[in-house]
């Protein structure tokens, strides 16, 4: 049996620029990290004789006699392409909801991905990071046909915190033009100071709602593919760069958390401008309400509309956020150094 391991992401800046629609012509960067809460899913395998050849349970349970049967789009078209074809139940579950802007999906297309080249052995050869994130972004949007960004699948592949650029690369292979994804990993290096405080500092509070990434994010993609995002996104590329900076700079740690706070404050603000859908009331609430009790800084995670918001604050504060929001919707979460791995049970 063998279960693959996958770490959600925290997107601290960059967001936007990710993009294909928009880094095709504009310079792209991201600020991130994998954070210590995981998406597992086990390969099992199944008897010869089991009356289904596929058993899939995530939110629901599918029994299935082929791939072309299973409903779960990732899962089936994963399958399809390696033919893989053994009795194997598969089975995911998740430290924290889905659809909330951890890079769930992503995470999950990564580690399935991972655990199918395992247990098939096609390709022979594990695949890079690298290569395994391209893989979870080809099945995502070009085989799916999802709305979806490239440094979910990036950060779940690497793991760690660090930035990564994107962009594309052009060459001939056996006589073909390619125009392939390209990224550049760009680890962040902290003190053990700094990186200690930064884990204590960190809490994501549960807006109590789900929602689709690729549905929300089309108002965005249109206004980008139109250009009306551009000085927007423009500068929370250049955002990259400065919260890079805040992050390595020698002196006070508490007064780099307090700066990057501020920028993640700025971050925001641009955030609303890229679609419809961003932000709501109950999303405006609690980041107020979270200013209010002394955060320095925040910002809602993933493509807007729910899920999490990430802020920074003084540690001594976080028994008041349990207070306010309640102690199940606050959730402390620490950066890790790794990505998808599996492992053998």
């Amino acid at each position: 049996m063998y279960v693959s391991k996958t770490p959600l992401r925290v997107s601290l800046f960059g967001g936007g620029t990710d993009y294909p629609e928009y880094f095709e012509n504009n310079p792209s960067a991201v600020l991130g990290g994998t954070i210590n809460k995981y998406i597992y899913t086990t390969a099992l395998d199944l008897a010869p004789f089991a009356e289904q050849r596929f058993r899939v349970s995530y939110r629901v349970v599918e029994d299935c006699n082929t791939a072309d049967e299973i409903s779960h789009p990732v899962i089936r078209e994963v399958l399809k392409e390696a033919n893989y074809n053994a009795p194997t139940g598969f089975y995911t579950v998740s430290d924290l909801p889905g659809s909330t802007g951890l890079g769930s999906s992503s995470s999950f297309t990564v580690g399935f991905i991972q655990l199918i080249q395992q247990i098939s052995n096609s390709p022979p050869h594990p695949y890079s990071r690298a290569a395994l994130a391209s893989q979870a972004i080809r099945i995502e949007r070009d085989v799916l046909g999802e709305n979806v960004g490239v440094q979910d699948q990036t950060h779940a592949a690497f793991g760690g915190l660090a930035c990564y650029d994107f962009g594309y690369m052009d060459y001939e292979l056996f006589g073909d033009e390619r125009h392939e994804i390209v990224m550049e990993q760009q680890p962040i290096e902290l003190s053990e100071s700094r990186m200690t405080l930064l884990n204590q500092s960190m809490v994501l509070v549960y807006t109590d709602i789900q929602r689709h990434a690729s549905e929300v994010v089309s108002s965005q993609i249109e206004q980008t593919i139109k250009g009306s995002n551009a000085d927007y996104l423009n500068t929370m590329y250049e955002m990259v760069g400065e919260g890079k900076n805040i992050l390595e700079r020698e002196g006070n740690d508490a007064q780099a958390l307090r700066d990057l706070g501020a920028l993640l404050n700025q971050s925001w603000a641009l955030k609303q401008n890229l679609g419809k859908g961003v932000t709501n009331a109950t999303v405006n609430d609690i980041y107020n309400t979270g200013r209010d009790i002394g955060a320095w800084g925040g910002k809602l995670l993933g493509a807007g509309g729910g899920g999490f918001v990430m802020f920074l604050l003084t540690p001594e504060l976080i028994p008041n956020f349990r207070a306010e929001f309640g102690a199940n919707n606050v959730i402390p979460v620490e950066f890790v150094s790794q990505g998808s791995r599996i492992q053998a049970v």
